[in-house]
């Protein structure tokens, strides 16, 4: 796709035109890698588009959520710098009406969060969690280290499905540690029922609320269904 050619040229007019050191550039992408690109392929020529992580786009597990996030803002963001802490594209939304001096309405960027601090170089907790949403219909929430999965398999394309999973007798739910267990390959729920109640708890409450932010409550689009039964993949 000649992506690093056309960022490139993106660049160089913002730089051509003297606008570099009043302008600030988001290079991200909005899921993981498409199972529709062969990955199989890809990784048998050594080109891992999920790195470490598990799974694709569709998937619940993070090589379908984790993405690059690169940002370039002239005397503002240290070059070279980096950050750890859990943000989401959702964030845009409140990072650009911060920017702007903005205030946003109680009935818009419910989910969203103004990453502003961290791209000024404050290394602190912007957001308590990021609710993640498989294209089965599967949710997982993630806070610091620890990522609750509701579901026993992908949650999406990959394998093993949930079907599958079920079959295997795998448990109803997954528990991972993304601090020590990037690749999410240690299920540790039953070692850590505190954590899944906790978890569990708090995604309920947000889903109640309408909203992952402070403010009024608000009314979901749809009927979320964040546990029980649910419609399953038919693949293996």
């Amino acid at each position: 796709m000649e992506t690093d050619w056309a960022l490139g040229e993106v660049m160089s007019a913002i730089d051509h035109a003297g606008l570099a050191s009043n302008t600030l550039v988001i290079f991200t992408s909005d899921n993981g890698c498409s199972p529709a690109a062969k990955p199989e392929e890809l990784e048998a020529r050594g080109h891992f588009p999920s790195a470490g992580f598990r799974g694709y786009k569709s998937d619940i597990w993070d090589g379908g959520h984790r993405i690059p996030y690169l940002a370039r803002w002239p005397g503002v963001i240290k070059p070279g710098s980096t950050c750890a802490r859990l943000t989401c594209l959702t964030d845009l939304m409140a990072t650009c009406a911060d920017l702007l001096d903005v205030k946003l309405p109680d009935d818009a960027g419910e989910d969203s969060v103004s990453i502003l601090p961290l791209l000024r170089g404050q290394d602190r907790p912007v957001r308590e969690s990021v609710i993640h949403h498989s294209i089965q219909g599967r949710f997982a929430i993630r806070q610091d280290t620890w990522k609750l999965e509701l579901c026993p398999g992908s949650g999406g394309w990959g394998k093993p499905a949930d079907s599958a999973a079920k079959k295997r007798g795998l448990p109803p739910i997954q528990l991972y540690d993304i601090g020590t267990d990037t690749a999410e390959s240690r299920n540790v729920q039953a070692e850590r029922p505190d954590v899944v109640a906790r978890l569990t708890k708090l995604l309920r409450q947000e889903i109640a609320n309408g909203r992952s932010t402070p403010g009024a409550k608000q009314e979901n689009d749809v009927t979320v269904q964040s546990l029980g039964k649910q419609s399953e993949a038919g693949d293996d």
